[in-house]
């Protein structure tokens, strides 16, 4: 059997068990298996299945995912989302689609301490949705910015798929994160400045401009947002400062930042013990749960990639692609295309285990630069978040109430991936987007 014949018989078992509902870590562990038993028989097969999984999850760089999963889920139970969504929707009530803005600036900085595109459409979604509804925002409009901003949560770091990528890849986690801030404040501005234009030109989906979510005369209330945007601030600078100045490294970073994240919620639920207690162990046993599943999903992926690595596919796709007369811009253009389809059927981290070992030899090979490549394989996945039918942050937009039906959700997410288009095609065309803060810190590669 040829390596492009097992390729796709490997690749044929592992869609097969997808559709059939097998847990995705498995369906990689089992196709992987297959595969290394046809390749090379039931002992190496065997002999895998015993040594991979230590050997993948044992690494020190990988202590950087539960450390920021921690800080993700501690955040949201330190109540920093509404304190900040309500005094930013205070300060923008004035901009054309002031609440959407609003809406949009504080999942941007919620996504700077979770990483979690979940977490940041739980924590504001619900309270940012019915603010806009009764400012008479249109109820597609309303679900669209919660569920397209909360897909800042794995661009603006600290971000989960960044630091994947980076263990699959031997690319620098701490450059990788600051890589993401260029790219995050650039989505972020572009998502900006189209609400307001669409608002101006379409005010009937805006509703009637009453769009206070403080009364000016609530100082407590003023005083209460302040506070969790300085608690909101004071974390992005402990992990993102701490990086950028060289006082920690990234997986000193993410601890020292989960650390006081988990001070956060002490204090905030000091004075009621049994709320402190819960909240306390809601986040712990949350971030166990998520670690549980992306520790197993790079399980599986280790021993899928490693077979095929075994069999030759990355280095037959590599000599395949650059054997083509074809520009290096093109090559690198047509593989992360191929990541849109991928990205409505298959999680994000899924994708990244599944095609990271299979193009980035590729990239490699043409002298392109890996932050660079990572960024855009990253935000094309965020595209993925945004499309049907999985279209992940639609489906808990429209979980997170019951007068949202996923058709009004995807509805209005979608308007928003023409805009993460031209983003690509910014960060395509100007790599500094995603390099300028790395080479600041001399980490670009």
């Amino acid at each position: 059997m040829s390596t492009v014949e097992l390729f796709l018989v490997v690749v044929g078992i592992l869609a097969g068990c997808l559709l059939v509902g097998m847990r995705i870590a498995l369906a990689l562990t089992f196709a992987g298996f297959v595969g290394y038993y046809l390749l090379d028989g039931w002992d190496v097969g065997m002999s895998t299945l015993g040594a991979l999984p230590i050997e993948s999850a044992s690494k020190f760089t990988l202590l950087v995912i539960p450390m920021f999963v921690l800080l993700g889920n501690a955040a949201e139970r330190a109540n920093l989302a509404e304190g900040a969504y309500r005094v930013l929707g205070w300060f923008l009530r004035g901009l054309p689609g002031g609440l959407a803005v609003a809406t949009l600036t504080a999942c941007a900085c919620f996504a700077a301490v979770s990483g979690s595109s979940i977490a940041t459409v739980i924590s504001i979604g619900n309270l940012a949705i019915t603010e806009m509804r009764k400012a008479g925002y249109a109820m597609h409009v309303a679900a669209g910015v919660v569920g397209a901003a909360g897909t800042l949560g794995v661009l603006i770091p600290p971000s989960v798929p960044l630091v994947i990528y980076g263990v699959l890849t031997g690319e620098p986690i701490g450059a990788l994160l600051m890589a993401g801030i260029g790219p995050g404040v650039v989505t972020a501005t572009v998502y900006g400045v189209s609400i307001m234009i669409r608002a101006k030109r379409k005010p009937e989906l805006f509703g009637k401009g009453a769009e206070e979510v403080l009364p000016l005369s609530d100082r407590p209330a003023l005083l209460a947002g302040v506070y969790s945007l300085f608690r909101i601030g004071l974390l992005f600078v402990i992990v993102i400062g701490g990086m950028y100045s060289g006082l920690f490294t990234a997986v000193e970073a993410a601890a020292v930042g989960a650390f006081v994240a988990v001070l956060m919620v002490i204090i905030e639920h000091l004075r009621k013990p049994r709320e402190l207690r819960r909240n306390l162990w809601g986040a712990l046993t949350a971030a166990v749960s998520l670690n549980g599943m992306v520790f197993s999903l790079l399980i599986g992926g280790a021993i899928f990639s490693s077979f095929m690595v075994a069999a030759g596919a990355p280095q037959l796709l590599t000599d395949g692609l650059t054997g083509l007369s074809l520009p290096a811009w093109l090559i690198v253009a047509l593989l992360l295309i191929v990541l849109v389809p991928m990205g409505m059927f298959l999680d994000p981290t899924s994708i990244l285990l599944i095609m990271v070992p299979l193009t980035y030899p590729v990239v490699s090979e043409l002298g392109m630069n890996g932050i660079w490549f990572g960024l855009l394989f990253v935000k094309l996945i965020e595209i993925g978040l945004l499309t049907p039918p999985l279209g992940l942050n639609a489906f808990v937009v429209a979980g997170i109430r019951k007068d949202i039906e996923i058709s009004t959700a995807f509805r209005g997410v979608l308007w928003y991936v023409r805009l993460d288009i031209v983003v690509v095609v910014l960060m395509f065309t100007f790599p500094a987007i995603v390099t300028f803060i790395p080479s600041q810190m001399g980490l670009s590669s």
